[in-house]
């Protein structure tokens, strides 16, 4: 599996904190029934300093983008595409998509159309209006929204820039349509939620102090209750056939003693059952919304919900679960499972 992900802060006032955006790719890597198979490639290497930050640092350092994107993007860019396609006696019609990564949708534009690119029916949408420039994941999420609109016999150039460019020669197989149900790209930008404030946004990055009191943690209890924790699991009770989180020795419903069944309960789906709202309380996004969903097939799980709005929760609602960042302790980052809203 080959991830790609980032999440770069930018500094508050900075033209920076408009173009950044979140984000993250994965895709599977093999030999049979692929999807997309790699026809082709090439690889040039370049130490050239354009973005960079330093160890312990928050904000990211660049160099001046005049000569970033001249000297750097705009020069290397073309050479590398212009050498892939000699090597593989190829030119830019013989290509379905053009998926391009760059500083911008300005030098996108200028790029695809040097190398002979129809920039309105063969470049790929940057997602620079949509999503931000994503750093790491931002090439990588291009070429999923391209596969996504793929079609069997499609030929995709996917060319990447970070310290030198990446070229590869994509060919789209009858095996796309079985990675169709992804959410992706098209599902996520669907079911995006706004921000109401840019006090909300600089909470949520950390970047204003909001009191409250430091989380509670232990390596011991992690190592102990990580099934539990990190993947949600709870047990079913072999008697019964109660579902029951978190993990106990005795049935809370049949009162059987140590006879339970491990369970995955992380993929699960429900309604909610009760919620509750609290407007004092020490999270970045009041009210602070607590929730008691009925998973489908048996459990019920008391959680806070996130990625949610006040107005609209109701009982009965159906939720998903999500693996969120909580709080760090001990020098401990930890995570845990909230609900939220089904996503399209």
């Amino acid at each position: 599996m080959v991830v790609a992900s980032d999440c770069r802060p930018a500094e508050p006032r900075s033209e920076f904190e408009t173009l950044f955006g979140d984000g993250a790719a994965a895709f599977l890597i093999g030999d049979s029934d692929v999807a997309v198979s790699i026809d082709g490639s090439y690889t040039t290497s370049s130490e050239f300093m354009d973005v960079w930050r330093l160890e312990g640092e928050r904000y990211h350092r660049t160099a001046q983008d005049r000569f970033v994107q001249l000297e750097g993007y705009v020069t290397y860019v073309p050479q590398a595409v212009s050498a892939l396609f000699q090597k593989y006696s190829l030119k830019a019609k013989d290509f379905t998509k053009l998926v391009l990564a760059a500083p911008n949708a300005r030098r996108q534009t200028e790029i695809a159309r040097r190398l002979g690119f129809d920039v309105n029916t063969q470049l790929q949408d940057s997602l620079f209006s949509t999503v931000g420039h994503t750093g790491t994941a931002s090439a990588p999420m291009m070429l999923v929204a391209a596969l996504e609109e793929a079609k069997p016999g499609d030929k995709l150039l996917f060319v990447n820039w970070s310290d030198g460019v990446d070229a590869y020669i994509l060919s789209v197989t009858e095996q796309i349509e079985k990675v169709r149900d992804r959410r992706g790209i098209k599902g996520h930008l669907a079911s995006k939620m706004m921000l109401p404030t840019y006090g909300h946004y600089m909470r949520f990055r950390d970047m204003m102090q909001t009191g409250g009191p430091e989380g509670e943690t232990t390596a011991h209890r992690l190592w102990r209750e990580h099934t539990q924790i990190l993947r949600f699991h709870g047990h079913k009770c072999r008697q019964c056939g109660a579902i029951q989180y978190p993990m106990q020795h005795v049935c809370n419903y049949c009162f059987a003693k140590g006879d339970f069944e491990e369970i995955r309960l992380s993929d699960r789906k429900g309604p909610v059952f009760s919620f509750s709202m609290e407007e004092r309380a020490p999270v970045p996004d009041l009210p602070m919304v607590m929730v008691v969903v009925d998973f489908e097939g048996g459990g019920r799980f008391f959680t806070r919900l996130t990625d949610r709005d006040p107005k609209t929760i109701d009982i009965g609602m159906p939720v998903e679960l999500t693996f969120r960042y909580m709080h760090e302790a001990a020098g401990i980052k930890n995570y845990f499972w909230e609900a939220r809203p089904v996503r399209c």
